[in-house]
């Protein structure tokens, strides 16, 4: 856990696992919707491609002369493999179902549960108006059972699975609170995955936005933080995007927009044969400071948005040097493949190489000190 010096962030960092969510995404994605403007079609007419009717001649070969069954199945996901590594893109790679759900799981913005964040098997915090809040279960609760199962011993990843996997939309869950125990039974519902935390920092008027990845509903959850923050007279923001893997490219674009004037760059797509520019097309903006936290492992949409604050808003960059993923993939049929690279505002690839930050922090903690947050609050005081 990270806190900084008497300014009230006890928690706020914390990555949070919510009962059904796996707790990270493959290191560095920027999903790209497959109908983006300008990165769909193609130009392969495919019913007069010599070399795809040879692959189908073998293909159909195999499974009607080999001597043995075949699974035409692992067949084809061979194929896809096999496509992947001649490509030698380490970002290209086919997806197996569960891999490729588990994405989509984690960047949906919401999640299908009972409202509570567990580490192992004590409940940390519950969401406000969820099923489990309703029914009076309390942060500080501790799980004997869940649907009769004793999860007394199990991490949190295998108790939100039983949460999750189970089909029935009731849970039966068993806590324990100050040696009483209590039986709930609850009805599952969809609720927003919770990918922003803030606050006002103690003593200041300074706002603080973690970020945990960049999901579908990101802006709106951002928009909102904002409007709260806003109404409490903040006149600076810090935005913390470390350990922040990445996301969907759209939930990078519209998080952006909350900032910028009307226009100004956000980034470019750089794909074989073209170049396309993605500009705030919204007339909302801000003017007050801000600073950007970010690590090794802000990756993808984290460095989009901190590129984009830092060229396009005059944000400074705190910490240390990004991961250095500029490479932009689409799925199609699980199959994950790099169709662009982005560009900063300035045109810049920084793909293998990161993004530098303005000061450079190493980080370093103690209960009560988070010497990367503690210099951008020294920089907006």
């Amino acid at each position: 856990m990270k806190k900084t010096r008497g300014f009230g962030l006890f928690g706020i960092i914390v990555i949070i696992i919510i009962t059904a969510l796996v707790s990270s995404i493959a290191t560095g994605v920027i999903m790209l919707n497959n109908n983006s403007i300008g990165l769909n079609g193609s130009s392969v007419d495919l019913s007069n491609d010599k070399d795809l009717q040879e692959f189908i001649e073998v293909y159909e070969t195999l499974i009607t002369k080999y001597y043995e069954d075949i699974d035409k199945e692992g067949l084809l996901d061979a194929a896809k493999d096999g496509m992947s590594e001649y490509l030698g893109d380490k970002y290209t790679t086919y997806l197996d179902d569960s891999e490729y759900n588990k994405i989509l799981d984690e960047l949906s913005g919401t999640y299908s549960g009972i409202g509570i964040s567990i580490n192992n098997n004590n409940i940390v915090s519950v969401t406000p108006l969820s099923p489990a809040d309703k029914a009076g279960i309390l942060a500080g609760d501790t799980i004997l059972t869940i649907n009769g199962t004793n999860v007394q011993t199990m991490d949190s990843d295998s108790i939100g699975a039983l949460i999750k996997g189970n089909s029935s939309k009731i849970v039966n869950i068993q806590v324990s609170r100050n040696n009483e125990i209590y039986n709930y039974t609850l009805e599952k519902e969809e609720l927003i995955n919770p990918t922003v935390t803030h606050a006002k920092l103690d003593g200041t008027s300074i706002g603080y936005i973690y970020i945990k990845s960049f999901s579908q509903n990101l802006g709106t959850q951002v928009s909102n933080a904002l409007k709260d923050l806003e109404s409490k007279g903040i006149n600076s923001l810090i935005i913390d995007v470390r350990d922040n893997a990445g996301g969907y490219l759209s939930a990078a674009e519209e998080t952006a927009s909350l900032f910028l004037e009307e226009n100004k760059i956000i980034y470019s797509l750089k794909t074989s044969n073209s170049k396309f520019t993605y500009s705030d097309e919204t007339e909302e903006k801000r003017t007050y400071p801000i600073v950007v936290l970010m690590n090794n492992n802000s990756a993808s949409a984290s460095e989009i948005l901190a590129a984009a604050l830092k060229d396009s808003y005059g944000a400074t960059l705190v910490g240390s040097k990004s991961y250095g993923k500029g490479k932009v993939q689409q799925v199609v049929d699980s199959f994950k493949f790099t169709s662009a690279e982005w560009l900063t505002p300035g045109g810049i690839c920084i793909d293998g190489i990161g993004l530098s930050p303005d000061y450079n922090v190493i980080y370093g903690d103690t209960e009560t000190y988070d010497t990367q947050i503690n210099k951008a609050i020294e920089l907006l005081q």
